[in-house]
């Protein structure tokens, strides 16, 4: 069997989760706890992912356990999946709620101080259940962050002609103001 037909069929969220607590809280039993869950159940969730990849997880020792390599890749990817979960729940509910969500907004530091955070002000006041974070520094820092999409907004004044060239050649348009 392939790989990718062990992780689509296979590999469950939950049993991920569970490997991850019992290496957080050091013993499968302290995990049980944690989770409310039995140490039986505990030891099917390690011993299915164990199956599915094909190696060893964790090394089980007197004093506790603690993850083989194996076993720290999965955790790694693990904790990767679940911050990218948590981030597209956080999008859905932006979603359904237009009024809701975050803004990240660039400005250098002198019109941070005045004009941005009268923007941020009234964006406030109409949409007070959005997050607003506001990141200050020079155009030229902030204009890569915007344009690695760091930043969602950039209110800077009129940058030289060269840095406006540059946005000819990127993948999404600007409007200059």
């Amino acid at each position: 069997m392939q790989m990718s037909d062990r992780i689509g069929k296979r590999i469950r969220l939950q049993d991920v989760h569970v490997l991850m607590a019992v290496v957080q809280a050091g013993s499968m039993g302290k995990a049980a706890r944690h989770l409310n869950t039995s140490q039986p159940n505990i030891s099917k969730a390690i011993g299915d992912l164990e199956r599915a990849l094909g190696v060893r997880l964790l090394d089980r020792h007197r004093q506790g356990i603690e993850p083989t390599e194996y076993g720290r890749a999965l955790l790694d990817g693990g904790t990767i999946v679940f911050d990218e979960l948590r981030q597209t729940v956080k999008n859905i509910e932006f979603l359904a709620d237009p009024t809701a969500g975050e803004v990240r907004i660039g400005s250098n530091t002198a019109l941070a101080a005045s004009f941005t955070s009268a923007v941020i002000d009234r964006l406030s006041q109409r949409y007070p259940r959005m997050t607003v974070r506001l990141v200050s520094g020079f155009n030229e820092t902030l204009l890569e962050k915007l344009r690695a999409r760091d930043l969602d907004l950039l209110i800077a004044r009129r940058l030289v002609q060269l840095t406006a060239n540059r946005w000819t050649s990127s993948p999404f348009s600007t409007t200059r103001v």
